[in-house]
């Protein structure tokens, strides 16, 4: 796959050497795990349009959501169509239709025991060894890293950012949580250090002084206003604001059953995260694996919001 074709079908991974994944072109091993951002979204980007939905088309298949309109006020089915709606034009993968209909059939096969990897046999593709004496401070691993560093000026990243920190006793998101206490920076300050670096590396090798190097954040309900709030509050940790992307990940209808029929409680449909693998979704609606690969780029670091171990 590649990023200049993000509306393709994914491929099955090819083997890779080493760390890295290129995305177009032979593998090249580089000093950071990556991955690809090209993804197909069931043919449909982000939608929007003028409420399509009526009480009608929700009540007959495929949606097959009569049930939510049972003993509900003109108001209450109003306010029902209006959520549905709006979650429609949001939903990637074909929208609240393509949702259901996928809902159903990964349901239904696990009710019934089907193993989606039957008939596959698992390989270990081949790699390099970077530890012990091909590990740090051997020429091996130094030679996989000027490779990389090579590649730099090619790379754009994307911070996971969804979570809040109450698991870990911390109450707000988890990019402020102090990474180390010696001096006090956070997760997400030690991200954008380690990008500037990258970025002052690339400038220099390229002999480009206005290179940039993209970040896509993908946040959630819970943690866009105060990711927002703490950029500001640090003028984005010395990040240019033009290199930063806030991709916000949306909620979608919790089930209730095997034949996903949406959950709803006074009138209201009941909603619940959608995790991680929503970012790939994001990356297509926002247009950027295209506009990234048209820029030159060719790598892409997919990192979590606590670990920095990707750099």
């Amino acid at each position: 796959g590649s990023l200049a074709k993000p509306a393709a079908p994914p491929r099955r991974p090819r083997e890779a050497t080493g760390l890295g994944r290129r995305l177009r072109g032979p593998v090249v091993p580089t000093f950071f795990l990556i991955a690809l951002a090209a993804f197909a979204c069931g043919g449909s980007c982000l939608r929007l349009r003028a409420m399509s939905l009526t009480v009608d088309a929700l009540k007959a298949e495929p949606y097959s959501q009569a049930h939510l309109f049972e003993n509900a006020s003109a108001e209450e089915a109003a306010s029902l169509t209006a959520q549905l709606n709006e979650i429609d034009s949001k939903l990637a993968g074909g929208g609240l239709k393509g949702y259901l209909q996928r809902a159903r059939t990964l349901m239904k096969d696990a009710q019934q025991g089907k193993n989606p990897f039957a008939g596959l046999k698992p390989v270990i593709p081949q790699g390099q060894r970077l530890f012990g004496d091909c590990g740090p401070g051997t020429e091996t691993y130094a030679e996989f890293e000027r490779l990389g560093m090579e590649q730099i000026s090619k790379c754009a990243f994307c911070l996971v950012a969804g979570g809040l920190g109450e698991r870990l006793g911390y109450p707000g998101i988890k990019i402020g949580i102090m990474a180390e206490v010696t001096t006090g920076v956070t997760f997400f300050e030690l991200y954008a250090k380690f990008i500037l670096a990258f970025q002052e590396y690339a400038r220099k090798s390229t002999g480009d002084s206005s290179l940039l190097l993209p970040l896509a954040i993908m946040t959630s309900g819970d943690t866009h206003s105060k990711t927002v709030e703490l950029l500001e509050a640090n003028a984005y940790f010395g990040l240019d604001r033009s290199q930063v992307t806030l991709m916000k990940q949306e909620l979608v209808p919790a089930l209730s059953d095997i034949d996903a029929h949406i959950a709803s409680k006074d009138g209201k449909v009941e909603l619940k995260p959608h995790g991680h693998g929503d970012v790939h979704a994001l990356l297509h609606q926002n247009g950027l694996p295209k506009k990234w690969a048209e820029e030159g780029r060719e790598w892409l670091l997919l990192f979590q919001d606590t670990n920095p171990l990707p750099f």
